[in-house]
């Protein structure tokens, strides 16, 4: 199978999500405030790695798991393993870290490893054409449309409550700054090149704008067709496994 740490990480996330959702009410709760990561409880340190495989609905998961397809494909074809596996989890931590230094509330997700991923493949591989959007653009386009949206929604709180911004924004950072580490004279091509598609996502806004919000309706079908799928798994598991279990 190719790129098997991509798929390998897709799917511990999934069995983690069907396995947490099976839970009965009370389990449930007490896996998430034991699991979830805050600043308050970050000197208890398997929170940094065990909130990165926990997700809070079936949208919150099938994007991020979107995102590790094809950014985390892109990167495991230029990257040897131990390479790809720093950047996710430096970046998850990262993202944590700046997160639990800007807000006092638990935080779970993969999004840090995401846009860790999404910041060092941007570099690397920005003229990738990927489908992300359904629709295929190139990969640096939709990375900085990624980020504007981001630094955006991180200065306008009021619009994204419950939306870890920050640890996306981190987890970015470190992402980047990792392949700077790692391939310091692609990544200097990578950021030229970021900087023409910057220019014509400027010049041609409304129509890659137009693109993405078709692509978003499309998404929005298949997020809603994989929530069933995964809601009712987890609601056979919970009358199946727990029944056995408890």
């Amino acid at each position: 199978m190719e790129h098997k740490i991509t798929w390998s990480m897709i799917i511990i996330n999934i069995v983690v999500f069907e396995l947490v959702f099976s839970m009965p009410g009370s389990l449930f709760d007490q896996t998430f405030d034991t699991l979830d990561f805050s600043w308050e409880d970050s000197l208890q340190l398997w929170r940094w790695f065990t909130s990165l495989f926990l997700h809070v609905n079936a949208s919150h998961i099938f994007f991020n798991m979107l995102a590790l397809y094809f950014f985390g494909r892109v990167l495991e074809d230029q990257l040897s393993g131990r390479q790809w596996l720093s950047i996710y989890f430096v970046s998850g931590i990262a993202g944590s870290l700046v997160y639990g230094l800007t807000n006092t509330m638990p935080a779970v997700g993969a999004s840090g490893c995401i846009f860790g991923l999404m910041g060092a493949a941007m570099f690397l591989k920005p003229k990738e054409m990927i489908r992300i959007y359904v629709f295929p653009l190139p990969l640096g386009l939709i990375a900085i449309m990624y980020m504007l949206s981001q630094v955006a929604l991180a200065v306008m709180p009021s619009t994204g409550a419950g939306i870890a911004y920050m640890a996306h924004i981190g987890g970015l950072v470190a992402g980047s700054g990792l392949m700077l580490f790692y391939r310091p004279k692609e990544v200097v091509k990578g950021f030229l090149v970021m900087v023409v598609l910057l220019a014509i996502l400027l010049i041609l806004a409304p129509v890659f704008g137009l693109i993405v919000g078709v692509g978003q309706i499309i998404l929005g079908v298949f997020d809603f067709i994989v929530g069933l799928a995964l809601y009712g798994m987890a609601k056979l598991l919970l009358s199946w496994i727990w029944v056995l279990i408890l």
